[in-house]
This record gives structure tokens, C-alpha cells and sequence, in this order.
């Protein structure tokens, strides 16, 4: 439901001084005679040719992209231009929709058995503001062509726009729904009547949506910032106004958007793969139509104009759990409408960098002077926003009193009023622009196959019928755009901001102010609409939406007939790679006679770039302290050194390189024998990695940064140190809001893992707990406080390359030119006898005793709910399946698959409303963990998870698990295991990872044959484990009131955990 920012995506690898497109030869154009050619490139920095066309017979677009790497994943992609005219979901709810069943899979969900049995790397389906896309992903040409089968069909005959398929909007938009337990209520003249209640997948989704505070800023926004387009309306629906849409809106909105003429449909793959889908694309669906020019013409999406002659204020209330007057909880925003007309590439890209000039870095003006004020805990808004066809900016801030909102509304427009009068510095801009350029050269990055993402960043530029593969050229406009700045300098940014921001009165300041009533005013208001409409039904009204309701659950009980599941394409066993995905590695333990570990990965991307990983060891850091390091982490990236201040690091960061992040990591030590056993978890390895990527040519400024960060910090104020503690609670209260799911099983696993147990130490609730205590401290004994980080600092600030552990990716050519600059980094360091590392297989990790002995007094198996401020739930239960000793094989994994994807999804997401649930089976230490994400229920939740052995061993005795069962699920784990092509960074991390842990190929293997293994015995005895699941735990993230309801009608006793 969210743009993707352009750029993000406008990725190549040429260097400014090279073309960024070549002629393709005319025997490489795939060719068919369905359709026209309109034009081919061939693009250097991506290594692959770009051919454009139209269907002769319907004018639908078809884009094919042909890498040389044969090896990137197979996609394919269609999208349609989609407009909202109301905020009743329509067409997300339609996304949902059109993957449960079509004319020639009429399965109730095809998409469903898909990621139950195939190899996709890519399987999903998004809705944006204007334009509804499908695409998929898989390395596997079989699968390929499966998936994409399933897809086609999906949008141009789908079961949901029939008369058979009107439960489909039922199920995944919106019903009414019958509380079964609860007691009967008096009606205005006809009886008793059951309570009733609103469900749906996608109401259930956007209530979770619309808890996030940050989500409902920027929504309500785009209402008053868009009053004359279609960006006014909320294409994800607003809940209030979800059950407001009737089926034949559904049909009609679909019938105005899902036509071929209206469709933009992309493949990428080999000559051979483009040809082949050319000829499904045409004969099994395209040629059944004719040009519709007209649904093409009333989609078009009409630019905005920026009308306003003064800028807008608004302010809404949005739910916390508590006002207090002590601290800010306001939130502000001032978003700016930044163009009405098509933007040339020269712009565009020249807001990019005056967008990394004003928020690229934490030094950088908004942020800095923002965060300096003390006006709020945290930046929001994240500046530039583009990926539709207008272009917006944001920033404010959030924790800010109420007092205060004047105030910061001031300062923020005085920050523009400043920098037109100073203007830039000369090496900020030249910082910018090279950050903007490394990562329009970074092609490969992030986790979607390289093709997901060509094809969605294409989509910022054809949908809106601009020339699609401008959003992969760039060198023109940024050799014009270093032309203008060599001729204008700082003076050309100024006149941006004049123009841009400070003339331009099209901006909303958006307010959002705490109220500790709307939440259980809400629930309210809805149990009062679900009351009246109640009273108001007749006898027979009422009892035909029971029938409706009976109906839906009919057949979500009602399995499909096997013939049917039939139809839906399949792999067998013998479609799948017998060997898993390996990445090259080459293990120096005394590179360079230094003593330290250099970890190499020879590995095809982004030529010229280099990915450098420093770790540096913290075992010496007592675990009495360790809530204290991922402050410290953040700390390293803010702090200034001996040398430098952090203004000029950050902009060095942004001259040499393209980032430098620090991580921490708590890796764990496989078994040495046997990676599969359950132990004790008491063997670990445990690093802050500072992360780097650069050019060749400047790994040694790289390298010298990092060495600078690490050994020469210098310790932040008192000021400082309290204003970073109050973004990271700050940030911790929103990802808790947002991903309730992980927070709950991190809390789940510390009851059971002592590495999980510090793992939530650091990362889970109860690193929010640690902050806080942090903040109290930092206040009011900053002395201390400042002693803790120094002694911490202290103890990493020297890297002996003894122990010192180099992590190095990129091509052939890359890894030979930094050689040199590897060579002096690591003669550098400090040759102080610090002892080479330990060998973590062997002994136990020096924090291990002490978090022991803390576990068992702090983490014992008690039933928490964390409570937050939401409209829905995050609902968690864990156990033990494998005590410690035990084998746990790779064979258990396709029964878990089958739970997931069948039991699971049927009961918690489909008939229950849930937007999604997860289950996962820790092998390291024999623990399962079930949650849902966005569920209306609680209880019932719980009853679902514990219920789930029997409904498994039922199955079996009951014959209903089948052979091509539990192949599908074979082939769901491992395309769950080998994923996608990775890119260059991706797959070097993965290796190293897998090398610090000491897991084996040879290991790795075993677990890949006990999954293909898989036979109904393996079903069983996982069936005849999780019946008796042990020591069972409950984690619940939800309201108060919710965990409150629970305790009072259940025998659950959720102790409550308060998160905010």
C-alpha cells in the first residue's frame, strides 16, 4: 500500500563516464506475432536488454527485460492503472479477491496451494494509491510457468466477479459475523439475536493500519493534500468505510480496470522464457479481447494542481493507552505538494540529492537542528516521497508537547529560510551527489530477485504513460545535472528550496493529539452500529445474513474436490535440485601474516563495488551490560572522533562510500557434529560489525573511516546522549505497534533459550525497559551513566588483528583491487597479545553463566499480554517438541508446512479474519512458535494453535493426507530453503554467516535430504508431538482492554506487560 520510492530502484552500474544504453541486435529482440515492437535497448549498467510492445489486438503493454545472467529469477509481473473514487477498499479488497479461484482453477485458492508446494522466490500482489500489480518470482522454469499460469487467469477470469464466487468478498473484505458465545441480546421486536461483529481479511488489515499512529498522519495527509484526485481516497480502505462497499461496486470497479487495454504485463528471463510467455500471454488470454481504448482513457490519473493560496492546518486525535502531561506525544508534519506537471529526469534527480542534502545523514540540516531543538523524540516524515506521479516531502516530528507545536512548526520553516541565505557547503553537495550516483550504480540490492524490482520501478514511470525505461537511464540527466552544479554550485539548490518549499503554499501541518478515550470509543462506537443495525433487521433480514454467514463457513469447511486441487499446476519431486544453493567462500585465518580472519566471496553484481565487513569482538563487555550495546551501536554512528566532527564524518561516509552501518550480532555456534541436535545454546559468537560498501578505488578511505569510528570515538553529552535514547524508545513503540508478531515470540523464545533469552535482552520489550531505565539514569546521574558507556567503549576501541574478523564480497576483479588496501587496513591494527579468538564450538560463551542464572529468575513460563494501543492483535503461543539432545530433521518441515498453510491459514486467517499467522519450529533448540498478525480474536486464537495435533493426526487417520500432500509441502520447504538469486551483499553475509556458525554444506545437505525424505511417518510422529506440546507459553500483543476481556471471561490470566 505504499509507493515504492523511484530511485530506489533506478539502479545501474555504468560509471558517469559510459553510456547507460546501447542498440540491441535484432537477432536478441524476442519476436511474436501477437505483438508490435515498439523499441529495445541494451543496458549496460544491468547487463540486460529492454524491449518494448504492444499487443496488436487489445494495445495492452508488454515489457521484456533479458539480463545475460541467466541465472537471476524468472519473473513475471501485470499491472493495472487503478482508481479510487471512495475509501471503501475497493481495490485492495479486489488484490485479495481475484486470487481465490478463476475459470480454469476454480479451487477456492489457488494462490494458497501455491505457496503451499511451489519454488517461488517472489509470490505476492500489492496495492498502491493508483495501480493494483501482480507479480512473481522463481528460478525453477516449470514453476515459472506455473505461477504465471495461475496469475493470468487470476485477473482476467476470476472467480469473485461471478454469482458463485460472492462469498469471496465476504471473506476477504468484509461480512457481518455472529458472536457465537456471547449472551443473547433483546431485538426491537423480533426476539433474541446473537451479538454481531464486522470481519475480513482486509478490514482486519487496515485496523491494524490504522492503529499505527505514523500511518494515520500520513493518510489523513494525503486527504486534504489531494482534495481534487484521486489520492484524496485511501486505496487500502478505511474501516469505517469498508462495509460500506456492496458486490456489485466490487464487479463494476473490476470490470473498469482489469481489461488487457488497461493492463502493463512485463517478463523477465532468457530469450526462450520471454517467447514462451509471449505466446501464454496471447493465446490463453489476450486474444479473447478487443481494445477498450475508453477504460484506458478513465483511468488516466489527473495531476493535482496546486491550488492553495495559504498553507492548511489540521489536527485529529489518534488512541494511546494514557495521556500524560510530562511528556510529548503530539505529532506534527508539514508535507509539501512538490510538482503538478510531469518532472524532467534533471529535476527529479536534483530533488533526490537536495532531499540526502536536507535529510540524508543525522548531521544533515532537518534532522540535525530537528533533533538538536529538544522539541520532539524522533524525525518523522523521511523527506522525499516519489513513485506516483506526484511528487510529495515530509518532515516533522513526533513526541512533541502540545505546548510545543507552534514552536516546532517555526523552527522547521526557518531551516529552509537559513539555508537559502547560507546555502550549501561545497563538499556537502559533492557528498550528495556522490551517494545519489553509488546508488544508481548499486544495480543489485536488497532482497527482491532483480527483476521484482526492475519491473515495480518501471511502473513510476508507465503507469502515469511515460517512457517506461526512463526509470532505468540515468547518465544524461545526472551528467546535466553535474554540468548545472558546476556552473551554479549551492545557488541552484537555494533556488530549489525558494521554489519548492518556501513559495510553494500547497502543504498541509498535520497535528495528531493523544486521546486515552478514542480507543475503547471506537469499539464502542462499533458495538453501537453492530446493535442498531441489529434492532433494526427484521426477523426474516436477520436470519438471511445468519444464512449468509452459515453459508461462508460452509464452504471454508468444505474442502476442494481432488479433481479440482488437480487442476492447479504442480512440480514433482524430480522438479527439484536434489542440492541446495551454496555461495563461494575462501577462509584466511592468518591473512597477510597478521593473525586475523580474512572471509572472501568471489561473487557476479555490481561491477566496481566492494562490500567490507569489520567485526570487532565484545565478549569482553561484562553481561551485566549488555542492554547497553545496541545503544552503543547507534552511538558509533552519531558521536564525533579525535579527528573529525560527526558532520564531516558523515560527509566523508557520503564521498567515499555508500554507507557504514553497525549491527550487532549474537551468532550461535552449531554443534560440531551435528548442527541438527537440540542443545543447551550455550556456544556463541558475538560482534558489532561495522558494514561498509564502496567503489574499488576507495576501499582504503573506506577502510580508514571504519578504523576512525572504532578506535577514536569520542564520548557524546549528556544532551545528546538523552535525545538518542528518546528516538530509540521513540522508534521501539512504533515497531511494537507495527510488528506485534515478532516482539511476540521474541518474549516466547527468552523463556526457553538463554541465547534467545539475551537476544530479547537486546532487541525485544525488554530492551524498551532497558532504555527507559536509561533515560532515568542519563537524567538524573549522567556521571554514572556516562561511566557504563565509557568502560563499554574502552573495552572494543582497540581492533587486534588477532582477533580481528574481515568479511569481503564482490567479483573477481573488485576483490584483486582491494587486496592492497585489505593489506595495510590489517598491518594497521594493534599486534597487542590479546589472544587469538576462542573456539565458541568448544567452550561456552563467557556471558553464558550469568544470563543462565538471570533466565531462570527473570523469563519463567508465565502467560504475558504486552499491552499496546490497537485495534487488533498479535496472538502468540509456543512450546517445547524436542528436548535437548534430541535429533530434530529436516523432515519435519513439510508437516509444519502443511499446518501452515492449510489448518492455519484456514482457521486464523480466512474464517476468523486474521491478516496473517506464522508458525516456526526452532531446530537449534526444539521449540515451536505459532503467531498471528492483525487478528480481531484472542482466545479463539489460542484454541486454534492448541488444537492443531489433533486436527493433524485426524487427517492421518482419516486418510485425507495424500501423497501429492505432502510432496506439495516437500516443495513449499524447499523453495522456502533456497530462495532467490541474492545479490552481491546478500550472498556474501549468508556464506560468512553460515562459516562464523559453523554450519557445514555437508550438515546443510542432511537437512536438505530429510526434507525431501519426508514420508506419513514423519507426519505422524510430528502430529503425535505437537498433541503433546510441553511447557506451553502465551505472548499476546493487543490492547489493554482486550488482554483485560480475556482475563475476565477465560481461564487464560494473561499477566500484563505495559510496552507503552
Amino acid at each position: 500500500l505504499l509507493a515504492f520510492t523511484a530511485f530506489n530502484f533506478h539502479r545501474s552500474n555504468s560509471g558517469a563516464s559510459s553510456p547507460s544504453s546501447m542498440n540491441v541486435s535484432t537477432k536478441d529482440i524476442p519476436k511474436h506475432e501477437a505483438f508490435t515492437h515498439v523499441k529495445s535497448k541494451f543496458l549496460t549498467g544491468y547487463q540486460a536488454s529492454i524491449h518494448l510492445y504492444k499487443h496488436t489486438k487489445t494495445q495492452a503493454e508488454f515489457i521484456a527485460f533479458s539480463p545475460i545472467d541467466s541465472s537471476q529469477d524468472k519473473t513475471f509481473g501485470v499491472s493495472f492503472r487503478t482508481k479510487p473514487t471512495s475509501n471503501n477498499g475497493v481495490a485492495h479488497i479486489l488484490e485479495h479477491s481475484v486470487l481465490s479461484g478463476s475459470k480454469n482453477y476454480p479451487a477456492k485458492d489457488p494462490f494458497l496451494h501455491l505457496l503451499k508446494g511451489s519454488l517461488h522466490t517472489f509470490l505476492n500482489a500489492m496495492t498502491y494509491n493508483d495501480r493494483t500489480v501482480y507479480p512473481i518470482a522463481s528460478r525453477n522454469s516449470k514453476d515459472f510457468k506455473n505461477l504465471m499460469s495461475v496469475y493470468l487467469d487470476a485477473v482476467f477470469y476470476p472467480n469473485c466477479v461471478e454469482e458463485s464466487g460472492k462469498w469471496i468478498l465476504k471473506q476477504e473484505g468484509w461480512r457481518y459475523d455472529f458472536i457465537d458465545d456471547s449472551d443473547d441480546i433483546e431485538g426491537t421486536d423480533n426476539g433474541t439475536k446473537q451479538e454481531m461483529e464486522v470481519k475480513g481479511v482486509v478490514y482486519s488489515e487496515m485496523k491494524g493500519v490504522f492503529s499505527n499512529p505514523e500511518s494515520v498522519i500520513y493518510r489523513n495527509t494525503d486527504k486534504f493534500l489531494f482534495p481534487d484526485n484521486t489520492y484524496f481516497f485511501d486505496s487500502g480502505g478505511e474501516p469505517s468505510n469498508i462495509p460500506s462497499l456492496t458486490h456489485a461496486e466490487f464487479v463494476d470497479f473490476y470490470h473498469r480496470h482489469y481489461h488487457p487495454t488497461n493492463a502493463q504485463l512485463f517478463v523477465s528471463g532468457t530469450l526462450h522464457d520471454i517467447e514462451a510467455s509471449m505466446e501464454m500471454i496471447d493465446s490463453g488470454y489476450l486474444s479473447n479481447y478487443v481494445v477498450d481504448q475508453k477504460i484506458k482513457d478513465n483511468s488516466q490519473i489527473d495531476f493535482q494542481k496546486k491550488t492553495f493560496s495559504h498553507h492548511l492546518y489540521q489536527s485529529l486525535p489518534y488512541s494511546v493507552t494514557e495521556e500524560t502531561s510530562d511528556e510529548g506525544q503530539h505529532l506534527f508534519l508539514i508535507t509539501w505538494l512538490l510538482n503538478d506537471k510531469e518532472m524532467d529526469q534533471k529535476l527529479e534527480l536534483a530533488l533526490y540529492v537536495l532531499d540526502y542534502l536536507l535529510v540524508g545523514s543525522t548531521s544533515s540540516p532537518l534532522n540535525k537542528v530537528l533533533m538538536d531543538s529538544g522539541l520532539g523524540s524522533n524525525v518523522i516524515g523521511d523527506g522525499i516521497n516519489p513513485g506516483l506521479l506526484q511528487t510529495t516531502f515530509a518532515i516533522g516530528m513526533k513526541g512533541v508537547k502540545d505546548t510545543d507545536i507552534q514552536k516546532l512548526e517555526s523552527v522547521i520553516l526557518g531551516i529552509f529560510r537559513d539555508l537559502t541565505r547560507n546555502g550549501f557547503n561545497d563538499d556537502d553537495i559533492q557528498a550528495a551527489m556522490n551517494s545519489i550516483e553509488f546508488q544508481l550504480r548499486e544495480v543489485q540490492k536488497g532482497s527482491d530477485p532483480m527483476g521484482i524490482s526492475v519491473f515495480l520501478n518501471i511502473l513510476t514511470k508507465w503507469n502515469y504513460d511515460q517512457d517506461p525505461f526512463s526509470a532505468l537511464e540515468y547518465e544524461d540527466a545526472l551528467n546535466s545535472l553535474k554540468t548545472e552544479i558546476d556552473s551554479s554550485g549551492s545557488r541552484y539548490f537555494v533556488n530549489l528550496i525558494k521554489e519548492f518549499f518556501l513559495e510553494n503554499n500547497h502543504r498541509v501541518h498535520m497535528e495528531l493529539r493523544p486521546s486515552a478515550t478514542l480507543g475503547e470509543e471506537t469499539i464502542l462506537e462499533e458495538k453501537n452500529k453492530m446493535k442498531k443495525l441489529s434492532d433494526s433487521l427484521s426477523s426474516n433480514e436477520y436470519d438471511s445474513l445468519k444464512t449468509e454467514a452459515e453459508m461462508l463457513k460452509t464452504i471454508q469447511n468444505t474442502d476442494d474436490p481432488p479433481e479440482v486441487v488437480a487442476m492447479i499446476p504442480s512440480l514433482s519431486i524430480e522438479d527439484i535440485d536434489q542440492s541446495g544453493v551454496e555461495f563461494p567462500i575462501q577462509i584466511e585465518e592468518q591473512a597477510f601474516g597478521t593473525g586475523a580472519t580474512l572471509v572472501t566471496h568471489n561473487v557476479h553484481g555490481s561491477p566496481g563495488i566492494v562490500y567490507i565487513d569489520v567485526g570487532v569482538d565484545i565478549a569482553s563487555v561484562p553481561f551485566s551490560e549488555i542492554e547497553l550495546l545496541p545503544f552503543v551501536s547507534t552511538l558509533l554512528t552519531e558521536c564525533n572522533t579525535t579527528s573529525y566532527s560527526r558532520i564531516e564524518l558523515d560527509r566523508l561516509s557520503g564521498t567515499y562510500t555508500g554507507g557504514i552501518n553497525v549491527d550487532l550480532e549474537l551468532i550461535p555456534v552449531y554443534d560440531e557434529k551435528d548442527e541438527t541436535i537440540v542443545t543447551e545454546g550455550t556456544k556463541m559468537q558475538t560482534y558489532l560489525f561495522l558494514r561498509g560498501k564502496c567503489t574499488v578505488e576507495n576501499a582504503a578511505k573506506m577502510l580508514g573511516l571504519i578504523k576512525e569510528i572504532v578506535e577514536n570515538n569520542t564520548l557524546i553529552s549528556q544532551e545528546k546522549a538523552i535525545q538518542l535514547i528518546e528516538r530509540k524508545i521513540s522508534n521501539f513503540k512504533s515497531s511494537i505497534a507495527s510488528r506485534g508478531h515478532s516482539y511476540s515470540v521474541s518474549r516466547m523464545s527468552a523463556r526457553y533459550d538463554v541465547q534467545s533469552f539475551m537476544d530479547e535482552k537486546i532487541h525485544g520489550v525488554s530492551q524498551l525497559k532497558a532504555l527507559e531505565s536509561m533515560l532515568v539514569e542519563a537524567n538524573n546521574d549522567w556521571n554514572q551513566f556516562k561511566e557504563r558507556l565509557s568502560s563499554i567503549l574502552e573495552k572494543i576501541s582497540k581492533i587486534r588483528s588477532s582477533q580481528a574478523v574481515i568479511n569481503l564480497t564482490g567479483d573477481e576483479a573488485a576483490l584483486h583491487g582491494v587486496q592492497g588496501s585489505i593489506q595495510e587496513f590489517l598491518e594497521s591494527l594493534s599486534h597487542d597479545d590479546g589472544g587469538s579468538r576462542p573456539d565458541y564450538s568448544v567452550v561456552d560463551h563467557p556471558w553464558i553463566a550469568a544470563a543462565q542464572e538471570e533466565m531462570s529468575e527473570k523469563s519463567p513460563l508465565i502467560d504475558e499480554g504486552i499491552v499496546i494501543s490497537s485495534q487488533v492483535s498479535y496472538v502468540g503461543e509456543g512450546g517445547v517438541l524436542y528436548d535437548s539432545g534430541e535429533s530434530v530433521s529436516g523432515s519435519t518441515c513439510a508437516p509444519l508446512q502443511y499446518l501452515k498453510k492449510g489448518y492455519l491459514w484456514d482457521e486464523v486467517r480466512a474464517k476468523n479474519g486474521a491478516y496473517g499467522v506464522m508458525a516456526e519450529l526452532v531446530r537449534t533448540d526444539g521449540t515451536l512458535f505459532m503467531v498471528s498478525y492483525r487478528d480481531p480474536n484472542l482466545v479463539n486464537t489460542l484454541d486454534i494453535y492448541n488444537a492443531a495435533g489433533d486436527f493433524l493426526l485426524k487427517e492421518l487417520e482419516g486418510e485425507l493426507i495424500k501423497d501429492e500432500d505432502i510432496v506439495r509441502a516437500i516443495i513449499g520447504c524447499i523453495g522456502a530453503l533456497d530462495g532467490s538469486a541474492q545479490p552481491p551483499r546478500s550472498a556474501g553475509w549468508i556464506s560468512f554467516y553460515r562459516y562464523m556458525s559453523n554450519s557445514s554444506a555437508t550438515r546443510r545437505q542432511k537437512w536438505r535430504d530429510g526434507i525431501l525424505g519426508t514420508s506419513k511417518d514423519d507426519f505422524i510422529d510430528f502430529g503425535q508431538r505437537l498433541k503433546t506440546w510441553q511447557k506451553t507459553s502465551v505472548a499476546v500483543v493487543a490492547s489493554e482492554k482486550a488482554i483485560l476481556d480475556v482475563n475476565k471471561n477465560s481461564q487464560l490470566g494473561l499477566k500484563l506487560v505495559e510496552a507503552y
